[in-house]
This record gives C-alpha cells, structure tokens and sequence, in this order.
C-alpha cells in the first residue's frame, strides 16, 4: 500500500535507503494537524525500522521511530500505547504494524478491556 500524496519518490528513496517500503500511510491531518506520512520499511537483513514525515509547510521533517522489544501481550500493549500517545503514530498503522486490528489498537490505546 504506497499512498505517498505529494511525497516525491527521491524523498521515499532517501528514507528507505537499502530498504523497500512495505506500507506509506499518508494522514492530510494528523492528531496534531499536520500532513503526515507514516511508513513501514523492510531493511535487507529482514528487520523492519518506522520512520515518519512531517509536513509543516516550511519544511518536511523524517524521524525514525524505534521501536521497544517485547516478548508478552502486555508488553506489546504497552509499546502501541507508547507509540500512539508519544510518537504519534495512527491507529490504522499500529494495527498494520502488529498486524492486528484498528479495533484493537482503539481499546489498547484508549485502555478498554484491559485487566
């Protein structure tokens, strides 16, 4: 799913290096109101790294997000809560991320059906 909305192909080279972008999920508004892209790469050794762009009209700004180890559900929970409430990262990305559904990053995030 490549959805780059006027992120131009140099841009995606440039983030994704040796890499080959798996998912680009672009966001017209983000949480905090900004044109976002948020991708999924898959490096050549089999690991995957996140990065996000940001688009504050003056400039566009990539930052790779790292992502925790986790070895239980809860500690997985854990990690999508962090990377939506910090990192900002959407919903329906999370979900592609840890392949599970936006249903259930919804409840993870907003901490339903915990316990």
């Amino acid at each position: 799913m490549l959805n780059t909305q006027s992120l131009d192909e140099e841009t995606l080279q440039h983030i994704a290096g040796d890499g080959k972008i798996e998912l680009c999920l672009h966001n017209p508004r983000s949480k905090t109101g900004i044109q976002t892209w948020e991708l999924k790469i898959k490096m050549p050794n089999g690991k995957r790294k996140i990065a996000v762009v940001r688009d504050y009209g003056f400039e566009q700004n990539v930052e790779e997000i790292a992502i925790n180890r986790f070895k239980t559900r809860a500690e997985r929970n854990t990690e999508i809560y962090r990377l939506y409430h910090e990192q900002g990262l959407s919903q329906i990305f999370l979900a592609n991320l840890f392949n599970i559904s936006q249903p259930s990053v919804s409840l993870i995030v907003n901490q339903k059906g915990q316990g």
